[in-house]
């Protein structure tokens, strides 16, 4: 999705951009939260990292708009605010994030998405292809093995 050019910021520690109800920062982001490095309709999450309390569009955002190595949302704290959503604005606990993209049991006994990479309140599509990759941003029991549970 291309977005007009003066609508994006770049924000670096220890600012953080004023057009957000939370901490954010990230490199040329736009105001549903896409960044220089994810820029898709889908890419409409901003993350909240473990090491310094801030929201990020991803982690190449934190690396570069930081001077300390990135430390993903930490487990016992899955039920505190630490996502985003660019869409409509609402803070999502991790745990309600990560249940998002999970498989559940359909009515009819078949596998469904539960979420569907959806926003719960707003219905905006996330990047599914962001669970490939989920470990960066949550502390996670184990990795990606197809299961979809991933220890959560």
């Amino acid at each position: 999705m291309s977005t007009n050019s003066s609508d994006r910021e770049t924000t670096t520690a220890p600012d953080t951009d004023p057009r957000f109800g939370v901490p954010l920062r990230g490199i040329d982001v736009d105001p549903e939260t896409r960044c220089a490095h994810w820029d898709d309709p889908v890419d409409v999450v901003a993350l909240r990292f473990g090491c310094c309390e801030t929201y990020y569009p991803c982690d190449a955002c934190h690396d570069a708009a930081t001077d300390h190595e990135a430390v993903p949302w930490p487990r016992e704290r899955f039920d505190e605010p630490a996502v985003l959503c660019g869409g409509c604005g609402t803070t999502l606990t991790a745990r309600a994030y990560l249940d998002c993209d999970s498989e559940a049991q359909g009515a009819s006994g078949s596998r469904t998405q539960s979420g569907d990479d959806t926003c719960p309140a707003c219905g905006a599509a996330f990047n599914p292809g962001c669970r490939k990759h989920r470990d960066r941003y949550f502390e996670v029991a184990g990795s990606d093995d197809g299961d979809g549970d991933d220890g959560l």
